[in-house]
């Protein structure tokens, strides 16, 4: 068994020398517990909001956002309710959803996460998010393996763990695969240890964001680093499950992985904006497409 700083140490390294890997992946969250979490999130970041600065994409053109995959249901038992703690919860949403994708990783930036209905893939410089016949392309701002959703978390998570107080590590089993567990919770003010930041970077942001939970269980993998398993808690509630299972690692991968499916109709994202807004009677050269307010403001105004 290894110490907290052999764990800090291989994680901060994650994914090592991974060179790729193919897994299906799954996400279970509670979506009022979870915006919970990220409301204290963002109170901790001193109000930061990365994800409130994207632009907004139409849904009924571009269904959900790379490594967003179309929901598969809600988790066996779960049921639309209303929730008098959980205000934000409609009385017709699903209390909880269960997200499925399968996703195959070209280290260090080539990817393709494909769920029900909806796919992502990136060539490292570019990046298309859409279905088997249309697919939105965008520039290499949306093109980081971060873009491609929870995949780029579990890769990388050395910035959750070196928020955290965890237990020692205890060494585990994940489909053959070595893993080291651990538990933790926020950090302590410790005067004896470097402490971090007051407030997250943006890409420790996106990591939590990805990763919800105030507690937290983890399972590791013991040569990568990679996060297999997350479990996230608030308040000692379950709030969200993520997990990589079918596991292959450093398998040969064909480059036509990393490119929009043959025979799809790429757009530009402009393209789609504009067709959007002129649908909803909105002139688009009224609107500077570039500018996220402005995007926000002429949906909300077409609505």
């Amino acid at each position: 068994m290894g110490t907290r700083g052999d764990l800090l140490t291989l994680v901060e390294g994650a994914p090592g020398r991974l060179r790729t890997l193919q897994a299906a992946l799954a996400t279970w969250t509670h979506r009022a517990l979870v915006a919970e979490v990220n409301r204290r999130l963002v109170a901790d970041a001193g109000g930061d909001d990365d994800i409130a600065t994207a632009a907004p994409v139409p849904p009924t053109l571009l269904p959900g956002v790379p490594g967003a995959v179309a929901p598969s249901g809600p988790r066996p038992g779960a049921e639309a309710r209303h929730d008098p703690a959980h205000p934000n919860v409609a009385d017709d949403e699903p209390a909880e959803s269960l997200a499925t994708a399968y996703v195959i990783v070209a280290l260090p930036d080539r990817w393709r996460v494909v769920g029900r209905g909806h796919l992502a893939v990136s060539d490292g410089r570019r990046s298309w998010a859409g279905t088997s016949t249309l697919v939105t392309e965008r520039d290499s701002a949306h093109a980081a393996i971060f873009d491609a959703g929870a995949i780029g978390a579990c890769l990388y998570p050395g910035g959750l763990l070196r928020r955290l107080d965890f237990s020692a590590p205890v060494v585990e089993d994940i489909e053959g695969r070595p893993c080291w567990y651990v538990e933790g919770g926020p950090r302590r003010r410790d005067p004896h240890r470097p402490a971090p930041p007051d407030r997250p970077d943006r890409l420790d942001l996106r990591i939590q964001r990805e990763l919800v939970g105030v507690e937290h269980r983890i399972w590791f993998d013991a040569a990568a680093g990679i996060v297999l398993r997350h479990e996230g808690f608030v308040d000692g509630e379950p709030c969200s499950t993520t997990s990589l299972t079918d596991l292959v690692f450093d398998q040969p991968v064909h480059d036509d992985e990393f490119r929009p499916p043959p025979g799809a109709v790429v757009r530009s994202r402009h393209e789609l904006l504009r067709d959007h807004l002129a649908a909803m009677g909105i002139d688009p050269d009224t609107v500077d497409l570039d500018d996220p307010a402005q995007v926000r403001e002429a949906l909300r105004q077409g609505g």
